[in-house]
């Protein structure tokens, strides 16, 4: 009797999950999605942004924000021609999280100013700059490598500070 139970319970079940199952369509989901997105977006830019300040008020440097939202704070004006878009420069910099991590240290690499190369927000600070100035430069995640990071050693909306230094 608790064999032929059992079967009925499972053909029962087998059944009713084989039919149709019937799909709900909401009046706006993608308006709340989006309103969501919005708002998830908006609360992190200005967390970040709070970060950035507080960083840069606990160690004294007077910065100024870029159209683009990136920070700088010039530390050597540099003696040489301003930086123009598309020149080939040769910059040296080393670049940590704000939370005081050490990420990349001593690189030197080539990039062409104005291309956002290697991020929209560097790029931003290179233009800024003469041959042969230095700068500490601040970049909320979506200037530097955004949601996705670089996918070596720069994480997810990482926050990034740049020692900068553009050759002579």
């Amino acid at each position: 009797m608790k064999k032929t139970a059992y079967i009925l319970v499972a053909a029962a079940a087998l059944f009713g999950a084989c039919r149709e199952v019937p799909v709900v369509e909401s009046e706006a989901p993608a308006a709340d999605l989006t309103e969501n997105l919005i708002n998830a977006n908006r609360y992190i830019a200005q967390s970040e942004e709070a970060q950035i300040e507080a960083y840069a008020q606990r160690r004294g440097w007077t910065m100024t924000t870029l159209p683009c939202g990136a920070r700088i704070m010039v530390t050597d004006a540099g003696r040489g021609k301003a930086v123009e878009p598309d020149e080939t420069l040769t910059i040296d910099y080393s670049v940590g999280a704000i939370n005081g991590q050490t990420i990349y240290s001593h690189v030197t690499d080539t990039v062409v100013a104005g291309r956002l190369q290697p991020t929209r927000g560097l790029d931003a600070a290179l233009l800024t700059m003469r041959h042969g100035g230095r700068a500490r430069v601040i970049l909320p995640s979506e200037q530097a490598y955004g949601v996705v990071g670089d996918g070596d050693r720069i994480g997810q909306r990482m926050v990034l500070v740049y020692d900068v230094r553009v050759s002579d």
